[in-house]
């Protein structure tokens, strides 16, 4: 099993993103030498490189038709693989997918653990309702979804020299790079039924930990730290912000986005052994978010230093 040690180096796909910047930087932190790319891969990219971390991929959910993200999402997972197969120096395939693609199993949540050995079966129907007004969330799924098959499915067809993990987060939180810009609206019903929630950070530490992990290979690993409601937010940016802008919230809301969410269990043991055994708290994911918001609204979101 191949073990990419500190010094080696890494390709970082879509390194101007959000999860993307986190991970470069905890690979340099490490020790590591990072080779970020934004847009399409050449084929130069690869020449001499140990590992390739895949990271962009659209996030949009203001479509309407599946292939609109399916395609972009498909081809921009297929032809980085087929470009690390013309070079031997390649060991270990790192691929976001999404936590989306173990919900919605076959599974009864409320009695069995969601493992990384399931898959979302439903949202391909879900797509096929044009008019549902959450029809922009379900394509995203979808778009993810089906990335991720189509990459398992390279790796079984093609058998490449190369390993490959499946990192499935929830939606990522916490602390952004100070170059980042300002991101799109989105909108709101798009997030209107999200309960889960993950540091930035954990995920970016668990990608760093796969490059020496044996155990990480051909793994989906769910990431996802604690359940939560915009309420429960509130709250806490209340408590931290005395005199802050906050929205005001119903106390008799559900503690979590929808009924049931608390019920579901997820299998994230071996996220959280790579991680160190600790996910870090929906408290330290909002005060991290807040700061760096505020400090980048103080900025400017142009500006960089």
């Amino acid at each position: 099993m191949p073990s990419v040690q500190p010094g080696s180096l890494i390709v970082v796909t879509g390194v101007d993103g959000h999860l993307a910047s986190a991970t470069a930087i905890r690979l340099l932190q490490k020790g590591y030498k990072v080779c970020g790319t934004v847009r399409a891969l050449k084929s130069g990219n690869y020449v001499r490189r140990q590992s390739v971390i895949h990271l962009a991929s659209p996030v949009t959910m203001d479509v309407k038709r599946p292939e609109e993200q399916y395609v972009p999402a498909v081809d921009g997972t297929v032809k980085p693989m087929e470009t690390m197969v013309k070079h031997p120096s390649i060991q270990k395939f790192l691929y976001l997918g999404s936590i989306g693609s173990v919900i919605m199993t076959a599974k009864d949540p409320t009695k069995e653990v969601i493992t990384g050995n399931d898959w979302n079966i439903m949202t391909e129907e879900l797509v096929k309702n044009l008019d549902d007004p959450m029809i922009g969330f379900h394509i995203y799924v979808g778009s993810k979804l089906v990335a991720e098959k189509v990459a398992w499915k390279f790796m079984e067809e093609k058998k490449p020299h190369f390993t490959m993990t499946a990192l499935l987060p929830s939606v990522n939180w916490g602390s952004i790079h100070k170059a980042m810009p300002a991101p799109p609206r989105q909108d709101d019903v798009s997030m209107a039924n999200i309960s889960t929630f993950i540091h930035v950070y954990d995920v970016a530490d668990i990608f760093v930990a796969s490059l020496t992990s044996p155990e990480a290979d051909g793994q989906r690993i769910i990431c996802n730290g604690e359940r939560t409601s915009y309420a429960i937010v509130c709250n806490i940016l209340r408590k931290a912000y005395p005199n802050g802008k906050v929205p005001p919230t119903d106390p008799n809301e559900p503690a979590l986005a929808y009924p049931g969410a608390d019920v579901i269990q997820f299998d994230t043991s071996l996220g959280a052994k790579l991680l160190g055994g600790r996910w870090r708290s929906m408290e330290e994911m909002t005060l991290d978010g807040a700061k760096a918001l505020i400090e980048k609204e103080q900025r400017g979101w142009d500006k960089e230093d």
